[in-house]
């Protein structure tokens, strides 16, 4: 479900404007957008909205960030104001977060405006839980003025030298002794041992002379042992020769009170989950220690730590189990710094630490090392073992930045860089990382134009039945031959395409492309070759999934029961409601299910058992080795076959290219096979001459 956000955009191109919300669409939102481009239309905007947030361009020509800062500041509203600039520079940035700007983004690193969206909401409602606290603490206070001037608070009077004489109802309920047992001791009896030597000081003052009256606030301790916090007003009372005879007090329990500034401060400076600094006590604290760096010139990392999965650690053992792991890898990182360091919680899965006294870079990598060693051990969480892992970006002072805002930026460049490398990565920042990023939304707006160019294509590489040698299906298998980038790999567009949503369209299409010519095929006289197209994980969650798929085998008139989706072991491995429910309309209308790229994931069958598989596809790079002696990949893949025929689940392995890995296969009773010992992946126009010669009798059995 998408979070509604309310934004006011102060921008003047309508097509960053488009950008934004796209990327907010993509982030999980719902934006409703305002877009203003001058001072009249956003006053006038925020008098007549209600805004979650403010994001404005930097400079335009009539209007600018800085003026717009300053007209949301002459409102009073606590509005989180984010600036979004391509051509900002550091210092500017600094100038403009000092003048009460929350965060500024690059428009060429949008990577980081969904973080920093999420994070200045949760600082504003933080802001705003303050506020209520303290306005709670005033109502607090006026409480207690009433209860104070009603003679409600206890009341003492006392000797010069702090013997009690006589107590009040309210003050014996407070420190739970009778008045008996009071008029019996001294004063100091029941006073905390912190706060000892001011209260008898301050009756050595008066009875000296030099003090007539005291206003401050102690500790008692009660009878029970708990501690109450007072505010205690004495006077001493002198007579005609200016001696004192006895002090009168008026003393006021104030715990809620000071509890109440402890919740403050609390809420100002710790995240209430774990614990830990926020990032503005990190930014506080961050900032001393590059001030004590400086002056003994030393070396400072700032590392930013995220974990890997935790959505899915989530939605698999719920919310709770979620904040139980985060308590749990927040107690381990306070292991890996010492009192020195500094180390808080960022955001929902995000933490950063910075660490000084370290003299190598290796150093540093032994630390990110020992953070990663750490995390990978499982935490027990409801009598089941959890396991998680962290990418780390890892950014130095003063070679990658000299304040902490761009060691945090670049720290956050550089984890992006490690999560691209896989799980349980880290990288060091360095600075060909932001052309990489641009080279990256480059290569993202070429695949927004490539279906529109048609550069896309879809390839089909032959599925074999190993026992007769006959093609048996074919997989539909993206391509992209870009005008601009050339050839463009797989690897590198797919998960592009995820990350940003692409996958939705250029999904619909390829796989009304496959059908359209699965159709063709079974007209030709292939009737029963299947089709097998991979569905990726985003195509399968979105509500509609179903119902386009329904339209693409309609529009092309492909027997349903020849589809087969591919889709990856992450998806099976949810378990949602709504994946089982997907999965299961599918197999309603008779499509095909198989796992794809099976071995590389979790690979645990038990979960296969609770949906309806027809089809495993063993990872090619187990196939690749199953000709070596004792090997471990063939002993994997013969177990995966055995238990998957038990599960009366058919096997194809991917990537089979040698007569011996075919001969494994064979032995194993592996069903089919795919792989460059059959054939590559073949145009439309190549594909149907292949299958031509594959049907003649004399070319039916496998090649040489």
């Amino acid at each position: 479900m998408k979070i509604p956000l309310r934004l006011l955009l102060v921008e003047d191109s309508e097509v960053d404007a488009e950008l934004l919300e796209h990327q907010l669409r993509e982030g999980g939102y719902d934006p409703t957008i305002q877009r203003v481009e001058t001072a009249e239309a956003m006053q006038a905007a925020l008098a007549g909205g209600n805004w979650d947030i403010v994001i404005a361009d930097y400079s335009m020509p009539r209007f600018s960030a800085t003026a717009a800062l300053r007209v949301l500041q002459e409102t009073g509203m606590d509005l989180p104001f984010i600036i979004c600039s391509g051509n900002i520079g550091e210092e500017t940035a600094v100038e403009a977060m000092r003048a009460g700007a929350h965060d500024y983004v690059m428009k060429n690193n949008l990577a980081r405006l969904l973080p920093a969206i999420e994070r200045e909401l949760r600082e504003a409602e933080g802001r705003r839980r303050r506020k209520q606290a303290e306005e709670e603490l005033l109502e607090s206070e006026k409480r207690f003025r009433s209860i104070f001037q009603n003679a409600v608070a206890g009341m003492v009077v006392l000797t010069v030298d702090g013997r009690f004489l006589q107590v009040n109802p309210a003050f014996c309920q407070m420190v739970n002794y009778s008045d008996a047992e009071l008029l019996q001791m001294e004063t100091f009896a029941i006073v905390h041992p912190a706060d000892q030597d001011l209260t008898r000081r301050l009756f050595d003052e008066a009875k000296a002379g030099w003090r007539n009256d005291a206003d401050f606030e102690k500790r008692f301790i009660r009878k029970d042992g708990e501690i109450v916090w007072a505010h205690v007003a004495m006077a001493w009372l002198r007579d005609e020769l200016n001696q004192s005879m006895y002090v009168v007090g008026l003393v006021s329990n104030i715990t809620p009170h000071h509890r109440a500034r402890q919740e403050i401060r609390q809420m100002a400076h710790f995240d209430s989950l774990t614990g830990l600094p926020n990032r503005q006590l990190f930014l506080d604290r961050c900032n001393e220690i590059l001030t004590r760096a400086r002056r003994e010139d030393r070396q400072v990392a700032v590392f930013v730590v995220d974990l890997d999965r935790f959505k899915g650690i989530n939605d698999t053992y719920g919310y709770s189990s979620g904040d139980q792991l985060l308590k749990a890898v927040s107690e381990r990182l306070r292991g890996c710094v010492s009192r020195e360091n500094a180390l808080a919680r960022l955001g929902s899965d995000e933490f950063a630490l910075a660490v000084s006294g370290v003299e190598s870079q290796e150093g540093f990598s032994i630390l990110a090392q020992k953070i990663q060693n750490m995390l990978i051990e499982p935490v027990e969480i409801e009598k089941q073992p959890v396991y998680c892992s962290a990418g780390i970006g890892i950014a130095l002072f003063p070679g990658d930045g000299t304040n902490v805002v761009s060691l945090l930026t670049n720290a956050g460049v550089a984890l992006h860089q490690a999560k691209e490398q896989g799980a349980n990565s880290y990288r060091f920042f360095s600075k060909g990382m932001n052309l990489v990023a641009r080279e990256r939304l480059t290569l993202e707006a070429g695949l927004r134009q490539a279906m529109e160019r048609q550069e896309l294509s879809v390839f089909y590489q032959p599925q074999i039945d190993l026992a007769s040698g006959e093609v048996v299906a074919v997989e539909a298998l993206l391509r992209w031959n870009s005008a601009e980038h050339g050839s463009v790999p797989p690897v590198r567009f797919i998960p592009l395409a995820e990350q940003s949503g692409l996958i939705i369209p250029i999904g619909d299409w390829a796989l009304e492309t496959a059908c359209r010519q699965a159709r063709e095929w079974h007209q030709a006289g292939y009737s029963s070759l299947r089709m097998a197209v991979n569905m990726s994980a985003r195509q399968l969650k979105q509500a509609d999934f179903v119902d386009r798929l329904d339209r693409a085998l309609l529009k092309s008139g492909m027997d349903p029961t020849l589809l087969e989706l591919e889709m990856t072991e992450s998806i099976v491995m949810e378990r949602s409601d709504e994946t089982l429910m997907a999965l299961t309309d599918l197999k309603s209308r008779g499509i095909k299910l198989a796992v794809d790229d099976f071995g590389t994931g979790y690979s645990m069958l038990s979960y296969l058992k609770h949906f309806p598989i027809d089809r495993l596809k063993i990872d090619r790079s187990f196939v690749s080795d199953l000709a070596t002696p004792d090997s471990d990949d063939a002993a994997i893949t013969e177990a995966i076959i055995a238990m998957a025929h038990s599960l009366r689940i058919k096997v194809l392995a991917e990537g089979v290219e040698t007569r011996e890995q075919l001969d494994f296969l064979n032995a194993r009773r592996c069903e089919e096979g795919q792989g460059f010992l059959f054939a590559r992946p073949l145009s439309a126009s190549d594909s149907g001459v292949y299958l031509k010669k594959a049907s003649h009798p004399e070319q039916a059995k496998h090649p040489a």
